[in-house]
């Protein structure tokens, strides 16, 4: 199992394509032909424990089954998502795997294959909520739940819902301690927007709503946080103590350090984010195809999972110990409809610059 310090934060996909960066790397590892004997497959990743838990977890049992050659090509998701747009006739990649709002539009344009069940067996048994809005084309590959962080140190009695957190927090009873995500930052902002969107107003695309909950906590918030180590690191040091947080994080902090950090998994459910996955049209498909469906399998979702404390998508999967009582079931987790936050991201981070970061 990996430790808190192994989980490396994360990278503004915004900000880095702002810099230009993702474009130089659209155009930096040049054209590749696919050889269609060939069982070399070449996969985006993002990096960090995820990359390396892939790599040993799925990767490794996958060539030893198959003789297959499994290449993951580490940096950022939307960089990655540049560079395949810039090469459709010749993929750079045979498996895709990227943040949601990017698959939009891979979707749309037509860069992916169906993940038929004779292709793909495996996704007959992912969770619809996981693979639904993906049209037979991708999947989640596994899903993290965001809850409620806190210190059990300084919080004694921590609410039990987003509601109640929103009110406590916003009427100043938790003090200038409260962190909560930078909506500009790759750590789920918008998720969790639209999840506060979905408990005030019973809508997700209520977002104003959302806003205007947001600008109460302002004057308590210590830190708005950029990476997804932020709030463990926050409440183990006390600076903060209270705040949007995932559950697997939290509870690897909370073994580690004798429970003086837990994760409430709020009464009106728990946002999620997940990376997708999907086969690119025009790459090694035979291969891409093999290994998406033993990634998608319960041995691999298993092995990966539990040393993740992810959730798995695949609904056979039972887990070990006492992680059946922590990841909450897929029936608790609240999947964010992708092609609604593709098309408003950008407007919600100029309001955030405007109204919340300044």
């Amino acid at each position: 199992m990996i430790t808190r310090d192994e989980l490396e934060p994360t990278v503004s996909r915004r900000a880095f394509l702002r810099g230009g960066a993702g474009a130089a790397l659209a155009l930096s590892l040049g054209p590749r032909r696919t050889d269609a004997a060939s069982k070399k497959v070449v996969m985006s990743q993002s990096g960090g424990a995820f990359q390396k838990m892939w790599q040993t977890k799925i990767i490794e049992p996958f060539q030893e089954k198959t003789g297959a050659q499994v290449i993951q090509v580490s940096g950022n998701m939307s960089a990655h998502a540049v560079q395949l747009r810039a090469n459709k006739s010749n993929p750079p990649f045979d498996v895709f795997l990227g943040f949601g709002t990017d698959f939009v539009g891979l979707l749309r344009d037509g860069y992916l294959q169906p993940l038929s069940e004779d292709k793909v067996p495996s996704i007959k048994d992912v969770h619809t909520k996981f693979k639904e809005q993906w049209k037979g084309h991708a999947s989640y590959f596994d899903y993290s739940s965001i809850g409620i962080a806190y210190n059990t140190e300084a919080i004694k009695t921590p609410p039990a819902s987003w509601r109640e957190f929103l009110e406590r927090a916003g009427a100043g009873e938790f003090g200038k301690r409260v962190f909560f995500n930078n909506l500009p930052s790759a750590v789920r902002g918008p998720e969790v927007m639209t999840m506060i969107a979905r408990v005030l107003a019973g809508d997700p695309t209520k977002v104003d709503v959302a806003f205007e909950a947001v600008k109460k906590l302002k004057p308590y918030v210590v830190k708005y946080i950029t990476s997804l180590n932020d709030p463990v690191t926050l409440l183990l040091s006390k600076e903060g103590t209270i705040g949007p947080g995932w559950d697997g994080r939290t509870f690897i902090a909370h073994d580690e350090s004798g429970g003086k950090v837990n994760w409430i998994r709020p009464k009106e459910g728990v946002a999620t984010g997940a990376p997708v996955i999907g086969v690119v049209k025009g790459g090694n498909e035979e291969w891409a195809y093999k290994l998406v469906d033993y990634a998608l399998g319960a041995e691999a979702q298993k092995a990966f999972c539990e040393a993740m404390f992810y959730g798995a998508v695949n609904a056979k999967v039972q887990y070990s110990g006492k992680l059946g009582e922590r990841i909450p079931k897929a029936a608790d987790v609240i999947v964010s409809n992708e092609e609604f936050l593709a098309a408003n991201i950008g407007q919600w981070i100029e309001r955030w610059n405007r109204e919340i970061a300044s």
